[in-house]
């Protein structure tokens, strides 16, 4: 499994502490956001929003960690890290997702991808259950 920690090499975009960016971004590279950002990033490589960075976007991307604030939608290829200082208000949508201890996360989330030919059932609530499961019981 491939370190968790992204090396400084990993970032050919960041958008510093001090700046505020409007508009799409799209690149093969990945990109820590430091800053505040507003619009969309596409890219096949990783997006890091940093402790101090804000962003308020749609964010579709190889992999994404927040440790800051994040008010959009974030799907992944791969994985999905929220860590101990991340805010995420919005859906989330990717195969792997790691949440940290402190995080805050508000929204829908969708984990995994099915299997070709299976469906999943919808339960009251909005929850998924696999075909032939027995329902988990409510949370209380």
């Amino acid at each position: 499994m491939p370190d968790p920690t992204p090396s400084k090499d990993e970032f050919s975009t960041i958008i510093g502490a001090d700046a505020q960016f409007k508009g799409d971004l799209s690149f093969q590279g990945g990109v820590r956001i430091d800053g505040q950002f507003e619009g969309t990033i596409q890219t096949p490589g990783r997006v890091l929003v940093s402790k101090g960075g804000k962003l308020k976007a749609e964010v579709k991307a190889g992999g994404i960690a927040v440790e800051g604030q994040v008010d959009g939608n974030l799907q992944a290829e791969d994985r999905v890290e929220l860590r101990a200082t991340a805010q995420l208000r919005g859906d989330l949508k990717a195969s792997k997702l790691l949440v940290v201890e402190g995080a805050t996360f508000i929204g829908r989330c969708e984990v995994g991808t099915p299997s070709p030919g299976t469906g999943t059932e919808t339960r009251p609530g909005g929850a998924s259950q696999a075909p032939g499961r027995p329902p988990m019981p409510p949370a209380r």
